[in-house]
C-alpha cells in the first residue's frame, strides 16, 4: 500500500539524513518544516489505517509506535492526504505527524 511505502521512505530518509527527499514526502501545507535529527529503527502500526473521503481529498490516519536509535519509543498519529483535484495522478503525501 502507498501509505506503508511512505512510512518506510520516511524512516529511510531519516536514517540516510536525506532532508531533500524526506521533505518531498510531505504536503507543502504540512506544518512539518524540517527533518528531525534522530533515526527511527522500527515503525509499528498500533491501529488500522483509516481512510475517510473529504470534499477535496482523501485523508488517512494511523497511530504508530516508533523505536528510535536510542531505544526511546514514542506513539505518533500520522495523517496522509491524497488530493482529488490531482485525478489519476494523485499520490498520497504525509500531511502531519503528531
Amino acid at each position: 500500500m502507498e501509505i506503508v511505502k511512505l512510512m518506510n521512505a520516511r524512516m529511510r530518509y531519516l536514517y540516510e539524513e536525506d532532508e531533500k527527499r524526506y521533505m518531498n514526502l510531505f504536503d507543502p501545507k504540512s506544518p512539518i518544516s524540517g527533518m528531525g535529527r534522530y533515526k527511527v529503527l522500527k515503525v509499528t502500526p498500533m491501529s488500522d489505517i483509516t481512510i475517510r473521503e473529504q470534499r477535496k481529498l482523501y485523508q488517512a490516519v494511523v497511530t504508530v509506535n516508533e523505536l528510535k536509535e536510542n531505544n526511546e519509543e514514542s506513539n505518533n498519529m500520522m495523517v496522509f492526504w491524497k488530493k482529488k483535484e490531482d485525478g489519476d495522478k494523485a499520490q498520497w503525501v504525509i500531511a502531519d505527524i503528531d
